[in-house]
């Protein structure tokens, strides 16, 4: 409980939009009837992590994954 502070109204708790959102329920996109990716290296994903409390043994924080959508 905080000292020195007067709370002169009750307001009511609100919801922002964004949180709103951020938690609704949305359904999966539906599979995919043909491939994506025609070739090798047509698309690629990718996903950064970090950065990680503990450094690695060649100082580094973060890594990064590539992946190929055709193989």
């Amino acid at each position: 409980i905080a000292k020195g502070v007067t709370v002169t109204h009750a307001m009511p708790l609100q919801h922002c939009e964004s949180c709103i959102v951020a938690k609704h329920f949305c359904w999966p996109y539906p599979p995919s009837t043909e491939p994506r990716a025609k070739q090798m290296l047509d698309l690629i994903h990718s996903d950064l992590c970090g950065p990680f409390q503990v450094v690695t043994p060649h100082s580094k924080l973060h890594f990064i994954i590539f992946l190929d959508d055709y193989t």
